[in-house]
This record gives C-alpha cells, structure tokens and sequence, in this order.
C-alpha cells in the first residue's frame, strides 16, 4: 500500500417516499387547466421510460404549490441523516472535510451556505473549510470525491461528500404541445426523481480500521461547454440530443484515456456505476465505438434507473452502493461515471480491497439505510 492510497470506506443512501411514476405524472399534468390529451400523453410516455418509481419530497396534496411531504425532509436533516449513517463506520469527530452538492433542492436560507450549516448543526470538526457545489450536474459527485481524495493525502485525515437533489421541486412542467420547450420539458419531468448518498473517503493511514474499501486507482474529469440539459424561465428541459452527444464525449474525453493511462480495456473492468441519464443513454455505451460495455457491464445502471429514475448527482453513487455491498474478489476493478448539465463530467477508476485476500464483505455492511423521524 502507497502513502497516498486513498479509500471510500462507507457509502449510505437516502430517499423520500416513493410513488409509482405513471401516479407522479398524472398529479403533475393532471392539474386544472392542462389539457387531457396532455396528461394522457404524459402518462402513456411515461411507461416507455422503464422507471417504476419515482422518489419526491413533495406533497402532491399541495401541489402545484410547493410544500414538503414532511419536515424530515430539508436537505440539511438529509445531510444529519447521512452523517449519522457514515458515523457508525467513522466517528464523526475525525470527519477533517465536508462536501456538499446539489442542482435542485428545496433549501432557500442559503447565507451561510448549506455546508457550514451542516457542519455547525452536527458539530463536526472540520480541518478545511467546507465545500458546496451547486448547479454543477449530474456530475457534481464526482467532482466532490476528487477534492475529498486530494484533501485525505493532503492532511491524513477523513472526507466526507454529500450529493443530495430534490428533483422535483422544480416540477413545473410546459403544458402547451405549440410551446418551444414543450418536448424538453416533458422529458425532463418523465426522468427525474429525488435522493441523496454520502461517500466516506479516507487515507491510507486508516485502513486497517475497515474489512472493506474501495481503493481509488485514479480520477479524471472534464468539460466542455454544451445546453442541451438546461432550466429556461423556470422550466427544467432535457434536449432530445443528450443521447447522442453524453456517452460520446464522456467516453472519448475521459473514460478511455483514464483507462489507457493505466494500461486497462474496458473488458478489465467488472463494475460500471454509469450515471443513469435514461435508458437511451445507458444503451449508448454499449456501442463498440464507444465503449462496448456488455449488458452485464450495464446492468446495475440499468437497474438502479429502472428502480429509481435519473436522481441526477446522486445517480451513479446510488449505483455504487450497489456494487460496494455485493461480495467480490479482492482486485476486482471498477468505474464510476457521470456527465450532465454544462456540460461537467468525469470517472473514477477503483479496485476492491479487502483486510484480507480471501475476505468477503464485512456483515457490518448489511445495514439499513438512514431512516428519517
């Protein structure tokens, strides 16, 4: 093990109730004044997405005036939540770093900001000043986890990122077919869902206090400037082209020179944790000029959308808490990735560890998620 090895060592994860999508479309486009053929028609696409249920902080009794289901669910009592989660692997006191991102959230008392309002209400001891990232896409969770790997080598101290997004507050769709934006707006409300994770990123000098860790190999990110996922006069659009210019690029920019780097096929690599911009855009990556990932590669993006919905920033975590908690040999590759709005994206290249080679995953890990009073 080098000096600077960096490890995540815990991933927990959030959600707000849940609800069939086809019933969150009805309540959206069912309101008094939108045509029938409308909701019917969101409705009907809706079933060709794949998404079972969507996650939403909203209570659809209010609606479309914007109220939360409960209190629980303020982001900063989300961030409480998860940090009592990650503090039964780690003693919060030994937390030297906080990250914070979001797009979307129902957070409005923004001085100071969100994550020194955390930090202060959980009492955690922070070693640098802490960090947020709004408005950064879908991508923000791994621009949060590179800083947090730079931060653990830096000082020898412990990390912790929070990517949280409240989708659906901004729920507010176009309603007119004749209206510029009606088709990207529409696509955008039949996506996106509500969640949070946290990541705990610690230095090599900790290690031997986990059974378990993902070993972070390397992490490459990028940008390039781009509208396609965009909020125009309030309304939140998703252009019809992401499939074909996302995977593309995120491919060609980072994921195959990350891989070259280190000698590695994307044959090398077992676990993909591709953020879920919607099954078109997953399927993309299967393309041989793009990537040529095999359909098991896909499969827990798949399912993760399927089950969930693009949760945005918290997409690809929600997928790698998947594959952090299934038992696997040590060595065992694998890649998160993520693209979205500006466009930002990036990939972070890991490998298994284990406290011994023939180690499974500590029983430790079967835990239930945060729960919320």
């Amino acid at each position: 093990m080098r000096n600077d090895d960096v490890f995540v060592v815990d991933i927990a994860t959030l959600l707000p109730p849940r609800y069939r999508a086809e019933d969150v479309l009805g309540r959206v486009y069912g309101q008094p004044g939108i045509a029938d053929d409308i909701r019917t028609l969101a409705t009907r696409a809706c079933r060709s997405t794949g998404v079972s249920t969507f996650s939403s902080v909203l209570d659809f009794d209010a609606y479309p005036s914007k109220r939360l289901v409960a209190d629980c669910h303020t982001p900063q009592r989300w961030c409480g939540a998860l940090i009592d989660a990650v503090s039964i692997m780690l003693p919060r006191s030994e937390i030297g770093f906080l990250s914070v991102a979001y797009n979307i959230s129902s957070h409005v008392d923004v001085l100071p900001n969100l994550a020194c309002q955390v930090a202060r209400e959980e009492g955690l001891d922070l070693r640098a000043a802490p960090q947020e990232l709004p408005h950064y896409g879908c991508a923000a969770g791994i621009l949060q986890i590179e800083s947090a790997a730079d931060f653990c080598r830096r000082t020898g101290s412990a990390a912790l990122v929070i990517v949280l997004e409240q989708c659906t507050w901004a729920y507010r769709p176009v309603c007119r077919r004749e209206s510029e934006g009606f088709r990207a707006s529409l696509r955008a409300h039949l996506l996106f869902s509500d969640g949070a994770a946290a990541v705990l990123v610690v230095p090599g000098s900790m290690i031997g206090r986990f059974d378990t860790a993902l070993r972070i190999i390397d992490v490459r990110t990028g940008f390039e400037l781009g509208d396609t996922i965009s909020m125009r006069n309030g309304h939140f659009l998703v252009g019809e082209d992401v499939g074909g210019t996302m995977p593309g690029l995120v491919a060609s920019q980072c994921v195959r020179p990350l891989l070259a780097k280190h000698g590695l096929a994307a044959d090398d690599v077992r676990d993909w944790a591709i953020h879920q911009g919607g099954l078109p855009v997953l399927r993309q990556f299967a393309r041989a000029d793009i990537l040529g990932l095999s359909k098991a590669q896909l499969a827990d993006s798949v399912d993760t959308f399927e089950e969930y919905g693009n949760l945005s920033s918290a997409s690809c975590v929600f997928t790698l808490r998947r594959q952090f908690d299934r038992r696997v040999p040590r060595g065992t590759k694998g890649m998160a990735v993520a693209f979205g709005a500006g466009y930002y994206f990036g990939s972070i290249l890991y490998e298994r560890w284990t406290r011994d080679m023939s180690a499974n995953v500590s029983a430790s890990r079967a835990r239930p998620a945060p729960t919320l009073p």
